[in-house]
């Protein structure tokens, strides 16, 4: 199920790639999307009790999307922790694999 962390309240998000959008409840199991800056419909996401999510669109990338719908799920803190621990698990291993081989 999705998240209430909205709260059915519209949210203003800027996403990694710098575009600001606006996430708006709609009545159904979805989010409509829309640049304010630009005034231009973005597509819906649409949830399923599972918390699987589709875009209907053909303006947004796909790390945009998958940024926007882990917003509305709340699972976005999640992958943020996981980025950085792969972050810092990479550079441990590049620096044992370079002082390894000196």
């Amino acid at each position: 199920m999705r998240n209430k962390l909205f709260d059915d309240l519209p949210k203003s998000v800027k996403v990694s790639s710098g575009k600001w959008v606006q996430i708006l409840p709609d009545k159904g199991e979805g989010y409509e999307l829309y640049n304010p800056l630009a005034e231009k419909e973005l597509g819906r996401l649409l949830f399923d009790a599972s918390d699987n999510w589709v875009y209907d669109g053909d303006v947004l990338t796909v790390d945009e999307q998958e940024e926007l719908a882990g917003k509305i799920t709340g699972h976005q803190k999640e992958m943020d922790k996981l980025l950085n621990t792969l972050k810092e698990d990479n550079g441990t291993a590049e620096f044992f694999f370079r002082s390894g081989t000196k």
